[in-house]
Formats: structure tokens, sequence, C-alpha cells
């Protein structure tokens, strides 16, 4: 699954079979975010699934950071 723009965006959706793998993906995603000093928008909905919005709002445009920790979230 690719990464999409929307809304000036970059938004992807991942699915896990229990919200214990969920929190552990997220809290990789959160150490990534903390090291780079750039942190995503995180939205959990329907229990098992994490949707995660890249921006960098200070420049409000999607910027190399923004790919930079897309990269680093797809190695995980």
């Amino acid at each position: 699954m690719e990464w999409n723009v929307i809304d000036g965006k970059l938004v992807k959706n991942f699915k896990f079979e229990s919200q214990t793998e969920l929190a552990q993906f997220l809290l990789k995603v959160a150490t990534y975010a903390d090291e780079m000093n750039h942190h995503p928008d995180c939205k959990i909905h329907k229990a098992f699934q994490l949707e995660i919005t890249l921006f960098t709002h200070d420049k409000n445009e999607i910027t190399s950071l923004d790919h930079q920790l897309a990269e680093k979230i797809d190695s995980l």
C-alpha cells in the first residue's frame, strides 16, 4: 500500500490483528518521529486500523522530512 496525497498531505492506513500490535507499531513510529523531531498526526479507527498523516505545518506543505519519515515508517 502506497502513501496517498489527500488534501495536500501524505496519508496511509495500516491494519493490524490487534490493538496491542497497533500500539507496538505506533510506539516505533513515535520513536522515529522523536529522533527526527518531526511528528505525524495519527488516528486509530475501527479498533485495529491506524491512519498516519504527514505534513510539515510550519511550511504548510509536504517536505522532504515527511518523505523521510514515510520511508522510515515503511521500513517497519
